[in-house]
Formats: structure tokens, C-alpha cells, sequence
């Protein structure tokens, strides 16, 4: 989907110059919230000399607070096939034993993740979305560990800084999990806290039954493949770790409107879509239609599905 947005040539791209002209009047209205709202950003407090790492923070903090609302997915595509493209990698380097290794670290990551959310729970809704200490501080971890094999599947590359690679035939879980710096996992917590008292309204008023984990769509294969953050009921909800919410760039626009008409045959009954600024704490939603509206649609929803298929199949 990235790919589609940030290629001007691309089919979605071409589509949204047409049907969606205005994306920067979508985001003047995302920044007028932000403004008005003037709140507080937590922070990551790395060492010093250390540049917090914002994209594994991001991706991180995504996933627990999927796990808040449901665990039906404990582990998603991306993932795994991170995992199976890490352990490719080692075999081509003609490091067999690296790749045994990562695939073994891989299976008992899914394992002790299963483990930990039939035990804690986190998208019961009976309990609080922060667990205690311990457990929390281990779900920490193990988002992050989870990150570190996400980031290979989508970036197509096993970087030599990876504490993967560091770690090479010493790869088990454990020593995985001791990589995670404390720093990301107290700014997790941060986050956290603050995800509770914001989203816990919208938690509590649906069932596991009605949220989605990493949702694909009828038209994500025609993009090369798009997985929005969470559904919520009838509400797509994209999650942004930003340290500045103000500087969220005009693509993001087309992101969120791409993830709702991608869904062709109404799947999921979008009624909204929004996004959760992490750092800040903020809930920013819209009626789909006026969202689209805002972007400059001349056209019904199911019309403009139709529309983007089209685009889509050329």
C-alpha cells in the first residue's frame, strides 16, 4: 500500500489524483484537532548518546495495543515471515546453523507469546488494559523481538546493527528478549498508561468478537498487500507513535481512505476511520463519508470501490 501511495504513477496514486484531489484538506482538518487539543507528548529517555529507535517503537507500541482489544491473532503474517526470511537469509550465507537457530527462536517466541496471552488476558474486558508489572514488561519484549523480524519482511533486509545478526549462533529467545533496551520498554509502558485512560471507553463498548488484528481487505493483493492497524467495530483505526502529531504528512490521508475502499465487498461495515496519536494520547475520527468528502469524493462509497478496483486491475 506504502508503495502505491509514495509511486505518483502508480494505479492507487493516479486513482486518488482523480476521485480523492484533496488530501491536504483531510490533514488541515487532522492538524486543527491536534492544535486545539494542545496535549502533552510522552517521550522515549534513552540513554545518553542513544537515538531512540522511533520506527521499532512505533511498530512495537501497534502491536500491544492490538493485544488490548484482541488476541485472536497472537502473531501476524508479517512475522512470520520475517522469521522465514531471516533463517533464508542465514542458509544463503551458509550459516545453517544461524538459520536453525532463528528458527527455533521464532517458534518459541510464538509459543511463549500464546502462553502469556491465554494466561493475562489483555483483551478481557473485565480487566485493565495494562497488565501488571511482570507481564507487561515481558509483552514488552516480546513485541519488540516480533518488530525486529517484521522490520526484515517489509524492509526486504537483515541490517548488520539487528541484534538477530549481533547475537548470530548465540540466537535464543532469552538472549533476544535481554537485547530490548529498558528505555523502549518503560516508554511502552508510558504509552500504555495513557492508551487506557483514552481508548478504554471504545474497548469496553465491544466484544473480542467485533475487533480485527492486522485486517487484510478483498483488494489488498491488488496493492501488494495492505494491513491496516485495527478494527474496532465500525471504526478502522490507524495507530501514529509521532513525537510532533502535527507533522503527519499528506500521504497518510490517502493511507486511511485506501484501507476503507479496499475493503470492496464492505466487509467489515466501515462506518469510521480515525487515528490514535500514541505519544499524545488523542482519538481523531471521522464519519467515512465526510472523510472522503474531505478528500474531494464526488462519489458514494461503493461507487468509489468500485472505481479503485478498476484502477486497480488495469
Amino acid at each position: 500500500m506504502t508503495s502505491q501511495i509514495d509511486s505518483p504513477n502508480s494505479p492507487f496514486s493516479r486513482f486518488g489524483a482523480l476521485h480523492l484531489p484533496r488530501p491536504r484538506t483531510a490533514m488541515d482538518s487532522y492538524r486543527a484537532t491536534t492544535r486545539t487539543a494542545q496535549r502533552p507528548v510522552t517521550l522515549p529517555q534513552p540513554p545518553p548518546g542513544v537515538r531512540p529507535a522511533w520506527g521499532t517503537i512505533g511498530a512495537a507500541i501497534d502491536h500491544r495495543l492490538r493485544y488490548a482489544f484482541t488476541t485472536q491473532q497472537a502473531i501476524d503474517t508479517a512475522v512470520k515471515e520475517g522469521i522465514t526470511y531471516t533463517a533464508a537469509w542465514c542458509t544463503q550465507m551458509r550459516r545453517p546453523d544461524i538459520a536453525d537457530a532463528v528458527l527455533t527462536t521464532g517458534r518459541d517466541l510464538e509459543r511463549d507469546l500464546r502462553a502469556l496471552l491465554d494466561q493475562e488476558r489483555p483483551d478481557d474486558r473485565a480487566r485493565p488494559m495494562l497488565l501488571d508489572p511482570t507481564p507487561e514488561q515481558h509483552l514488552a519484549r516480546l513485541c519488540v523481538a516480533m518488530v525486529w523480524f517484521e522490520e526484515v519482511c517489509r524492509s526486504g533486509v537483515l541490517y548488520p546493527t539487528s541484534p538477530i545478526v549481533l547475537l548470530a549462533d548465540r540466537l535464543t529467545l532469552p538472549a533476544l528478549l535481554a537485547q530490548v533496551p529498558d528505555y523502549i520498554v518503560d516508554d511502552l509502558g508510558r504509552q500504555m498508561r495513557l492508551a487506557q485512560d483514552v481508548l478504554g471507553a471504545l474497548r469496553a463498548g465491544t466484544d473480542v468478537e467485533q475487533c480485527h488484528s492486522g485486517p487484510l481487505f478483498a483488494g489488498s493483493r491488488d496493492v501488494g498487500g495492505a494491513d491496516a492497524d485495527l478494527i474496532v467495530g465500525p471504526l478502522l483505526v490507524d495507530f501514529k507513535a509521532l513525537k510532533d502529531p502535527v507533522r503527519l504528512p499528506a500521504a497518510a490521508a490517502y493511507q486511511l481512505a485506501g484501507y476503507a475502499l479496499l475493503d470492496y465487498e464492505d466487509r467489515y461495515g466501515l462506518e469510521r476511520v480515525g487515528i490514535y496519536l500514541t505519544r499524545s494520547g488523542q482519538l481523531i475520527t471521522w464519519e467515512l463519508g465526510e472523510y472522503l468528502d474531505l478528500l474531494g469524493a464526488q462519489t458514494p462509497v461503493p461507487a468509489l470501490r468500485a472505481e479503485l478496483a478498476g484502477w486497480l486491475a488495469q
